[in-house]
């Protein structure tokens, strides 16, 4: 069985959200026991990827360091804006999808990492879309 949600995201420029329970709701939905779930988004300045978020500091750390690795600036060739080139190279190393197993209903991760929506540009509203994948109890 394939069951698939998509949802709708208001961002921050260089937002981390955190979208797990919107991910468990969409499992406990379709009612897959076990298979595999898969979360993405297409758009093309913005993530999906998985960080243990023990705290907001955390999440600013993360923010930072992609910052760091990655800054917005004037010489990229591409030339739309400098936060949305450098969101596309962001896109490129940390990912627009995970894929993660489910078992017996429950994530393996879930209670050990957060799912996490990023925006490397923003403010905008942006989609993604929630796959599970699998055989019911």
């Amino acid at each position: 069985m394939i069951y698939i949600k998509e949802y709708t995201i208001t961002s921050e420029r260089d937002s981390l959200q955190d979208i797990s329970d919107k991910v468990i709701e969409t499992i406990n939905e379709s009612k897959i026991a076990n298979g595999t779930v898969t979360v993405e988004t297409t758009a093309q300045a913005s993530g999906i990827f998985k960080a243990d978020l023990l705290g907001p500091e955390v999440e600013k750390d993360i923010i930072k360091e992609m910052r760091r690795i990655v800054p917005a600036r004037i010489n990229f060739c591409y030339q739309e804006s400098p936060e949305n080139a450098a969101g596309h190279i962001k896109n490129a190393l940390f990912g627009s999808s995970v894929s993660m197993i489910l078992k017996g209903g429950k994530l393996l991760c879930e209670g050990k990492q957060n799912i996490c929506f990023a925006d490397y540009d923003g403010p905008r509203e942006l989609s993604y879309s929630v796959c599970v994948m699998g055989e019911k109890e």
